[in-house]
């Protein structure tokens, strides 16, 4: 299986399950027209692999007009990405088990129009993401 920086390229997940539930058409509540302005709050996708901060992120977005949703790693940030293209990707560069920089750039390539923050509560980070900053173009 070919990879691309740990990630797999989008015709491998083809036929991958995920964490998702199933439910049925049927079951899904019909859209209220006061909801249409929700429909067009920007997407925003928060990746920290400390969920807490994640979760707070998200909650403090939500409540700001954003429509936002965590993920606590990369695979799973990619994923979702994939499925909801997000309008703003805010991602801790040290996340456990792979690169937040690492995320980015595959956003950057497979998603050119979402805006990418990178963040770290790491203070010697900030050169590094300086550099990817230089590296990935101005929408980061």
């Amino acid at each position: 299986m070919r990879q691309h920086n740990a990630y797999q390229n989008v015709s491998q997940l083809e036929g991958m399950t995920t964490g998702f539930g199933i439910v049925p058409i049927e079951e899904i509540p019909a859209s209220d027209p006061s909801d249409a302005a929700s429909a067009l709050r920007p997407m925003v996708l928060v990746v920290d692999d400390t969920p807490a901060i994640a979760d707070k992120l998200t909650e403090n977005l939500d409540r700001s007009g954003y429509a936002a949703i965590a993920a606590y790693d990369a695979e799973t940030a990619l994923e979702t990405a994939l499925l909801m293209p997000p309008d703003l990707a805010l991602i801790d560069a040290q996340l456990s088990g792979s690169s937040g920089i690492d995320l980015a750039t595959c956003l950057r390539e497979k998603l050119p129009d979402c805006k990418i923050v990178m963040f770290s509560g790491d203070e010697g980070e900030s050169e590094l993401l300086n550099s990817v900053k230089r590296g990935l173009g101005s929408g980061v």
